[in-house]
């Protein structure tokens, strides 16, 4: 069990140093950028060679780190915790699950409106018939 943990603390670990040396490339900055921008949100002085230490796995990322990395690229967290294949897969699924439930709600609104329209005609009948009867 613990061999397991340790395996998917790698794993993340892993990701998360792929995933801040993509974001970071995406956005433009240079390792020394980001190591400036990091050192001024966190409040201390960071290396400029910390970026290029983590994106290597040569130094261990502290939770703060983590959490001001994504905030200067601008992403959540779990953005870059998560390859970005597993994000797209998540995304094909919730966008076909949205699709299937567009379908139902349309599907449900042409029901909905030929009930509408039958208690019209129900109604309207009713009234016909009372107005004979002399009601």
């Amino acid at each position: 069990m613990v061999w397991l943990i340790f395996e998917e603390v790698a794993m993340t670990h892993e990701v998360f140093r792929r995933r801040l040396r993509e974001e970071r490339a995406r956005s433009g900055l240079s390792q020394s950028a980001l190591a400036a921008a990091l050192g001024r949100l966190l409040q201390r002085h960071l290396d400029p060679s910390a970026v290029a230490r983590m994106e290597a796995g040569e130094r261990s990322v502290r939770l703060e780190e983590a959490v001001a990395a994504a905030e200067v690229l601008g992403l959540p967290l779990g953005a870059l915790l998560r390859d970005r294949d597993a994000i797209d897969d998540e995304i094909g699924e919730l966008e076909r699950d949205l699709s299937v439930a567009e379908w139902e709600t349309s599907q449900a609104a042409e029901a909905h409106r030929t009930a509408r329209d039958s208690a019209v005609g129900l109604r309207r009948r009713i009234a016909e018939l009372r107005a004979i009867r002399g009601d």
